[in-house]
């Protein structure tokens, strides 16, 4: 008698909702890691671009091309601020899915610790008969052995 769990196919549908839940957990963090990057990408472009504001500072003063590099500093920060609010929506996110990876995986350990305890119930049960068997084998065998040494004691 072969052993098979009964919850087999649950066990396995958690199983695959747990990886997909950490599929998930991994978008995530590549998503936070390019705002990450992006907002770096950014910041540098300002510092550059202060840097170039100092230095054309000296000596003739081009008013226009100041105001164009003061608004293209404006709008560099409100390009940061849109991308920090987007990280902050892309953390709570990552907050809810990692949550969700916690969650299925208790299932899965749930399923699995269920597994276990039948399995080891299982190879009990199994234990049990095999020994009924052999007492059952050796009862027959004094059985016979004892009605041989009987019959030969009357014959």
């Amino acid at each position: 008698m072969k052993y098979e769990f009964r919850f087999e196919s649950i066990l396995d549908l958690r199983q695959r909702e747990r990886d997909e839940m950490g599929g998930l957990v991994g978008e995530a963090n590549l998503a936070i890691a390019k705002i990450d990057q992006q907002i770096q990408e950014l910041e540098q472009e300002r510092q550059t671009l202060r840097n170039e504001n100092a230095q054309s500072r000296l000596g003739d003063v081009a008013v226009d091309r100041l105001l164009a590099r003061g608004r293209f500093d404006l709008q560099l920060q409100a390009d940061i601020h849109g991308l920090v609010q987007t990280r902050a929506k892309l953390e709570q996110e990552l907050q809810r899915r990692q949550q969700k990876l916690r969650d299925a995986e208790t299932e899965v350990k749930k399923f699995q610790r269920m597994k276990e305890l039948d399995h080891n119930q299982y190879q009990q049960e199994m234990n049990r008969r095999e020994q009924m068997e052999i007492d059952e084998m050796n009862n027959r065998r004094f059985a016979i052995a004892s009605r041989k040494l009987r019959d030969t004691h009357l014959s």
